[in-house]
């Protein structure tokens, strides 16, 4: 059985209204709530997507967390299992849900996945995400699903990765043009004007449509024409475009799913590659200078307490690059399971810039101006440049 996305939307709205009515039944939804996977952790689904999680840090936690109740807790899996769900305690807090069959998994799998590559569409993570690109070579078909904004900033980023230097236009009042394309040559620039329509099948372009980008190509003086759609485009239409003398190109989804492959093919997945030694030097020299956000710091562990320190290479608006740090112990117990420790900040970093430690991350800012960074496992902040206590004991 194939699942739409709006019949994987309901079975997740009827699961959690059945849940949380039984809860409250059983005066149990006190501090509770639902949200998604993205909402909760921001990183990427992965195989076997979380569904939603559950969130309780009251008695229906409790119940589900220590199970002093057994029979009550059966009751509440009955309720998902009603509904082809199952969950497993996450951290005592958190219950995470997923399918009971493998097809609906497997259905859920996709649609997360789909959610995650649309989160991508940002104007400046395409140099970082290869997913992007390769989610839309392998559905094309995909394409016209998106908002008609996110398939034109996925052009721009595809046509930047693909050696254009690329102007996205600002969506409304564009004058016809979505992105316009300067491609460097030794006999000259080319400008080219692409046109962007995010249609169904159902509406073909016609000989209006791409008449009128033949007319803005003349009147700004550009060199040629790009449209692109996710539609098909009319017999009146493409035989306007054969008469251009090459001035008009023609695209549909199958062009943008190769573009995506070629694109793809460009993006780096070793990031230690995008950094040189000398980069990593001079921003040891600009934290020697006072440039103190450019190390930030996470906890990380279940009843333990870890320490993850990161040194920020790179960043944009919405995403960045960072060096995972070697650690120093500046103080122990005698058996060596707490104390405290720092990162390690000079050039012996050097040695250890690879495709393990230098990882991409998703920049955020709140609203007190504070930056914080997300992996999809960590939660780094900034460092206080003071030692951090770990533990060992559970």
């Amino acid at each position: 059985m194939e699942y739409t996305d709006k019949q994987l939307e309901k079975k997740i709205q009827e699961a959690q209204k059945a849940l949380e009515s039984w809860a409250v039944s059983h005066d149990l939804w006190y501090d509770s709530d639902f949200v998604s996977y993205a909402e909760h952790v921001d990183g990427e689904p992965g195989d076997c997507s979380v569904i939603f999680i559950l969130r309780s840090g009251g008695d229906l936690g409790r119940l589900l967390d220590e199970d002093y109740d057994p029979k009550l807790r059966e009751q509440f899996q009955a309720v998902a299992e009603e509904y082809g769900f199952w969950f497993e305690n996450c951290d005592g807090h958190s219950f995470h849900f997923f399918a009971e069959t493998e097809e609906l998994q497997t259905a859920y799998d996709a649609y997360f996945q789909w959610k995650w590559v649309c989160s991508l569409i940002i104007e400046d993570f395409g140099d970082l995400y290869a997913e992007l690109y390769q989610y839309f070579y392998s559905r094309p078909e995909r394409l016209q699903n998106l908002h008609h904004r996110e398939f034109e900033v996925l052009l721009y980023r595809i046509f930047q990765n693909l050696g254009y230097e690329a102007e996205l236009g600002p969506g409304i009042g564009d004058g016809g043009v979505d992105v316009r394309l300067l491609q460097r040559g030794p006999l000259g620039d080319t400008l080219v004007y692409v046109q962007a329509k995010r249609y169904s099948p159902s509406r073909p372009i016609g000989l209006e449509a791409v008449a009128a980008l033949r007319g803005v190509v003349a009147n700004d003086g550009a060199d040629r024409g790009m449209f692109v759609t996710t539609s098909r485009f009319l017999p009146s239409a493409q035989k306007f475009a054969n008469r251009s003398s090459g001035i008009l190109e023609l695209n549909t989804s199958m062009d943008v799913a190769d573009w995506c492959r070629q694109a793809e093919g460009g993006v780096i997945r070793d990031k230690s590659a995008l950094v040189s030694d000398d980069h990593v030097v001079s921003v040891l020299r600009r934290l020697e200078g006072g440039s103190n956000a450019l190390v930030v710091h996470a906890h990380h562990g279940y009843g333990t307490i870890g320490n993850v320190f990161a040194l920020v290479l790179k960043e944009t608006t919405h995403a960045a690059l960072l060096m995972a740090l070697p650690k120093s112990i500046v103080g122990q117990d005698v058996h060596g399971l707490e104390g405290h420790e720092i990162p390690i900040l000079d050039t012996r970093i050097l040695a250890l810039k690879n495709i393990d430690t230098v990882f991409r991350a998703k920049r955020s800012v709140n609203d007190r101006g504070e930056i914080s960074y997300w992996d999809g496992d960590h939660y780094f902040t900034a460092w206080d440049f003071n030692s951090k206590f770990y533990s060992w004991l559970d």
